[in-house]
């Protein structure tokens, strides 16, 4: 999925701004900032962004990576060319997610790339049987949603009308299931 995030974007970012929302442990940001990004690497995890900042090789400008921990929703981070939200809007109810887009893309100027769990039969019943079972200290849940009630409810959004979805992808490897839709501003 990186890959295919990665390939989405311009080769060469050099004076470009890219926010890396819900970071990890940010090999996504690194490979952006190769590119010659100035990347804003983003996460709710203290511990993800301290592995992150210490697996940061040195990268040459004009690129840099910078790790915080904090809330990618928050519009104290600025204005982006490009935010890519990579598994991190998949823990999101549809009319939840289009809220976070809104607000990602009131400060994008360029695309926002974002990743979400495909609902397909399987993963349907896999959830639903999940919800069976008490969550303890296990990871927040993955919630299933349609890449055509995301993209009605876009089109609906009077916030997103110079806005339009452009490509899309699913990734399966393993259990990894997931599908990358990316919007550009008309």
């Amino acid at each position: 999925m990186r890959e295919t995030l990665l390939n989405w974007l311009p080769e060469d970012l050099s004076g470009r701004r890219v926010l890396d929302a819900g970071c990890g442990t940010g090999a996504f940001a690194i490979e952006a900032a190769r590119r010659g990004a100035e990347v804003v690497a983003i996460d709710l995890s203290t511990t993800l962004t301290g592995l992150a900042r210490n697996r940061l090789p040195v990268i040459q400008p004009p690129g840099r990576v910078e790790f915080v921990v904090g809330d990618m929703l928050d519009p104290a981070f600025g204005e982006f060319d490009h935010v890519v939200a990579m598994d991190s809007l998949i823990h999101y109810r549809t009319p939840d997610m289009v809220g976070a887009l809104d607000g990602l893309a009131a400060r994008t100027t360029r695309s926002i790339l974002f990743t979400f769990a495909p609902r397909t039969p399987l993963l349907t019943v896999m959830h639903t049987v999940g919800r069976l079972f008490p969550r303890g200290n296990r990871a927040p849940g993955i919630v299933p949603v349609g890449e055509n009630a995301i993209e009605r409810k876009l089109a609906a959004s009077s916030s997103m009308t110079d806005w339009r979805p452009s490509r899309t992808k699913r990734v399966i490897t393993g259990f990894y299931m997931s599908q990358a839709l990316e919007l550009v501003r008309t």
